[in-house]
């Protein structure tokens, strides 16, 4: 089993919304993933011409966890005969915010993949913070 970080738009999307929790790993533009062995925050990313050059890069799991406990934002993957799929709710009392209705890259508007499902999530939940 591996673990799975989010992609460089997603790490943008994270700092963008304030995400500072420590992380072993950055992502740099060029999409390299660095691995350290003692976790960084944000003020470690490199930068030029005071542009990030360099983001945080948790696991996918980590960033869900980070937009349930600072934003009371959940996101519910689910699985279906079409594939992956996506809910977004309040955390404190589950009121539904949107979900991934035909929004998927296969034939059925979902994913082929859990942790496409769960990228694709946090995405859509950051852009709504």
């Amino acid at each position: 089993m591996t673990e799975e970080f989010v992609t460089l738009e997603t790490a943008k999307l994270l700092k963008e919304k304030g995400f500072n929790w420590k992380c072993e790993r950055t992502i740099s533009c060029d999409n390299i993933i660095r691995r350290y062995d003692i976790p960084q925050s944000m003020s470690c990313c490199t930068e030029i011409d005071n542009e990030p050059v360099e983001f945080l890069c948790p696991t996918l799991y980590v960033a869900q966890k980070w937009l349930r406990e600072t934003k009371n934002i959940h996101i519910c993957v689910y699985n279906c005969a079409c594939g992956y799929g996506y809910e977004i709710s309040k955390a404190d009392n589950g009121t539904h915010i949107t979900s991934s209705v035909y929004e998927g890259p296969n034939d059925g508007g979902k994913w082929d993949v859990y942790e496409d499902a769960l990228e694709a999530g946090l995405q859509e939940a950051l852009k709504l913070i």
